[in-house]
């Protein structure tokens, strides 16, 4: 019935000719309001009068709110008790650490399922300063560790590479309103670290303070160009070897060469 609509509409254009959009769209209403109240050939009336005597009584009324898209999406609830949407970190309580959600995020709201119910709403966050949204009422009681994992248990990993790195950690676990939105980080480097010797992890932890640059991402960086550095200095030495001949080898020429 649309396609029908259409078709005799775009004929009826035919005769028309445009020089832009608007006079496009201007046709197409004027068209549009000829064709729905042209009269029926075999019963009485026209589309018009149908629509208000059949269609238009039975109609609901409209949503009280406009229609917002929502994604979603299934997450994991970390060990700091936050999920993770598009790169930012929504808090739910702590007691749901490990259990499986689900996330409705429109471009206002997110809200975070567990077990069907409702455990968290959270305002969108588009802060590409500040990712983490942490309700405090989501907290441990205060703010213990959770999961065996504390501000405590980073230092003291920490301290036993050596001072600058301990002092790394204090930086970033000191970087957020609470120390719990920066554990994710913290755990990335202790996991990092544990893959290099401890004298390379203290340089890369000095030249990321000494950079303002105490993070996890700009650490690895560090780090892992420390270690290229290294591998590359490494394959230039010159090996000393017994076997090598020198210059008195070839002196004379002949059989000497």
């Amino acid at each position: 019935m649309v396609g029908n609509i259409s078709r005799r509409i775009i004929a009826a254009l035919r005769n028309y000719q445009f020089f832009s959009i608007f006079e496009i769209n201007q046709a197409i209403k004027t068209e549009l309001h000829r064709f729905i109240n042209r009269p029926f050939q075999k019963i009485e009336g026209n589309r018009l009068s149908s629509f208000e005597a059949i269609d238009k009584p039975a109609l609901m009324p409209l949503p009280a709110t406009r229609y917002e898209y929502a994604d979603w999406k299934n997450a994991k609830i970390a060990f700091n008790y936050h999920v993770e949407y598009e790169g930012f970190f929504y808090s739910v309580h702590y007691s749901n650490i490990g259990k499986a959600s689900r996330i409705r995020a429109t471009v206002s709201v997110i809200k975070i399922f567990v077990d069907g119910i409702r455990a968290a709403t959270h305002p969108s966050n588009f802060n590409t300063y500040k990712r983490y949204m942490t309700l405090p009422e989501h907290m441990p009681e205060s703010h213990k560790a959770v999961t065996g994992w504390s501000s405590e248990r980073y230092l003291a990993w920490a301290e036993k590479i050596r001072p600058q790195t301990k002092c790394l950690i204090s930086s970033i676990l000191d970087s957020r309103e609470y120390p719990v939105q920066t554990y994710r980080a913290c755990m990335g480097i202790m996991r990092l670290s544990s893959s290099y010797p401890a004298e390379t992890v203290e340089a890369a932890s000095k030249e990321a303070i000494d950079k303002r640059t105490c993070n996890y991402k700009y650490f690895s960086i560090i780090l892992k160009q420390m270690v290229s550095k290294e591998s590359s200095s490494e394959s230039e030495k010159i090996v000393s070897n017994s076997n090598l001949r020198g210059a008195k080898t070839y002196a004379g020429g002949r059989i000497n060469a």
